[in-house]
């Protein structure tokens, strides 16, 4: 039986400025963003695919952008993940570059502080070797990076449970992109880091890494999949997490797959406790 959070975790002994969001539901965005600014969330969390997909922005770009600033909330752009910005084929990979060029135009107009993508190869494995899915994936992020900076949208690549760059290998896509990498914050991941191939501890990564970390999806889950639970509602050491990102500020988004907010608000309240507020 599935007994749910510690209704009152004790306090990591750690100091930790953690500005949180979660990832705007599919629903009207006015209520969801009055809601989260009832709640004391600082910033939504938008995916630019399905209900808020760039090209059916005209239905509520503008309702988000006035809710926003009605609000004083920030908003994060997660680009399209089903992109497939490693592809093998040339043209599908520049259509899926110029398909991230247009969202972070519509990131610029909402003023988004951040935007995250998949650094991701879909490439056939047993038709294409590591290095050459590397390769491809590394040119789609280069290019998403140059265009984000172009726009004055911080990119922020994403771990991934399987593909070229999980989590422990981020440090071969740094050396990649050379150059682009200069300055290059990245979104940690909590499920896709303790689901991946290799697995990590979250604590041990995310102090050795918290220097180039600039954004948190706190994705909760059981193990076996990625269910984007609430923070706390599965088997995440998030504890441990905060623990060993003493000292560490950034922003972290409460990746959950609801729609319910009091749900949502379960999760806040979670991170809240841990971190002492």
């Amino acid at each position: 039986m599935f007994i749910g959070p510690d209704p009152d975790p004790a306090p990591v002994d750690a100091t930790v400025d953690v500005e949180l969001g979660f990832t705007l539901p599919h629903r009207d965005v006015r209520p969801a963003v009055e809601w989260a600014a009832s709640e004391g969330f600082d910033h939504v969390e938008v995916l630019l695919d399905g209900p808020n997909a760039r090209s059916r922005a005209a239905a509520w770009r503008d309702p988000l952008a006035a809710a926003l600033a009605d609000t004083g909330l920030d908003c994060v752009v997660h680009l399209p993940f089903a992109l497939d910005l490693g592809s093998p084929f040339g043209p599908v990979r520049d259509g899926a570059v110029r398909e991230c060029r247009a969202c972070l135009d519509l990131a610029a107009e909402l003023d988004a502080s951040k935007a995250v993508f998949h650094p991701a190869s879909d490439a056939w494995d047993l038709g294409w070797t590591d290095a050459e899915r590397r390769e491809f994936a590394v040119d789609g992020c280069r290019r998403v990076v140059r265009a984000a900076r172009e726009r004055d949208v911080p990119p922020v690549p994403e771990n991934v449970i399987d593909g070229p760059f999980v989590a422990p290998e981020f440090d071969d896509l740094f050396a990649a992109l050379g150059g682009a990498a200069d300055g290059l914050g990245t979104t940690f991941d909590t499920a896709h880091a303790v689901l991946g191939e290799p697995a990590v501890d979250l604590g041990t990564h995310a102090a050795a890494n918290a220097g180039r970390i600039d954004h948190l999806h706190l994705s909760d889950t059981r193990g076996g999949s990625d269910e984007h639970l609430p923070a706390g509602m599965g088997e995440i050491d998030l504890a441990g997490l905060f623990s060993s990102l003493d000292g560490w500020s950034g922003t972290a988004t409460l990746e959950v797959g609801t729609r319910d907010l009091e749900t949502i608000a379960l999760g806040k309240r979670h991170v809240d406790r841990l971190l002492g507020r």
